[in-house]
């Protein structure tokens, strides 16, 4: 019989798990000095003229050594990942990993002109605001202090990061526009008359071969309606009427290390709204308003 804890980590969907366990093996190996931050950050030239292409992953990975602030990024990617890959992209999981792919180039495209090296942070904070488009109906409250739709979570939690590290967050704001292009063109250009329903994001066959996706689903570009309408079907199974709250706590004081690092300089930014935040997210108490799969209910982070 698995363990509490393996029977847990096998059922996190196939995408968030890879991300979080690579995310996990690479601090372990920076923690016990098998490697070094400077060999996992990106830079053109290293990576791709000297062949050191395990830069190009290694840069999405790095959380910095084991900390409080490595926690709460590893809560934000197991939260907002799995809400994802579970919820939005319910059975669909070439296509989830299809939209990392694409943010992560792009990201990469774009880290040169803004000067950072390790771009593990901007990724969460692009799902992050993804998260936050899709589940716009929850309502978040922000240090217990006032509550705000989850729409405006990231502006909120950006403001607060901006005055708290004294600094123009242009990582990000970049992060967050890369998390609205994709939110865009996965969710509301299919929607969109002059697209004909069809979807710019479809994974590549082979990838759907690879996660054992449906190809009919993939390849299906008229059943956008029809999926929504499992999506709805399924968060009602989830969020009965009458009030069901899930709470997810992240009570810390978390501070930014400035360093620079041979090759490259970069402050390894915590991800917009990560720091010193505490939400209590209310789910929709009528069904008919849900328009995606409820987040989960079963995580329940409390650092006091």
């Amino acid at each position: 019989m698995p363990s509490p804890i393996e029977e847990w980590y096998l059922q996190i969907p196939i995408c968030t798990r890879v991300y979080m366990t690579a995310t996990f093996a690479l601090t372990l190996a920076l923690q016990m000095e098998w490697t070094t931050p400077f060999q996992v950050f990106y830079n053109y030239e290293y990576a791709f003229s000297k062949g050191q292409y395990w830069r190009v992953a290694t840069t999405f990975l790095y959380m910095g050594k084991f900390s409080l602030e490595w926690l709460l990024n590893m809560y934000f990617i197991i939260q907002y990942c799995r809400d994802l890959e579970e919820g939005s992209f319910l059975n669909r999981p070439a296509d989830f990993a299809w939209l990392l792919i694409l943010m992560c180039v792009t990201l990469l495209v774009v880290a040169p002109y803004l000067g950072f090296v390790y771009l593990g942070s901007l990724l969460v904070s692009s799902l992050t605001y993804i998260w936050s488009r899709f589940y716009s109906y929850l309502f978040i409250s922000f240090m217990g202090l006032f509550t705000i739709s989850a729409a405006y979570f990231p502006w909120v939690m950006l403001a607060f990061s901006s005055v708290v590290e004294s600094r123009w967050p242009k990582g990000e704001l970049a992060a967050i526009g890369v998390g609205h292009v994709f939110w865009f063109l996965s969710e509301e250009w299919p929607r969109r008359a002059e697209s004909g329903g069809s979807r710019l994001l479809r994974a590549p066959k082979v990838l759907c071969k690879l996660l054992h996706q449906d190809l009919d689903d993939a390849d299906n570009t008229d059943d956008v309606g029809e999926e929504d309408d499992r999506a709805d079907n399924l968060a009602a199974e989830h969020v009965a009427p009458g009030a069901r709250f899930a709470t997810a706590r992240a009570d810390a004081t978390t501070s930014t290390d400035s360093g620079t690092s041979e090759g490259g300089s970069n402050s390894l930014t915590t991800p917009a709204a990560h720091a010193s935040s505490s939400t209590a997210v209310k789910y929709s108490e009528e069904p008919e308003t849900v328009q995606r799969r409820a987040p989960r209910a079963d995580l329940d982070i409390d650092l006091d």
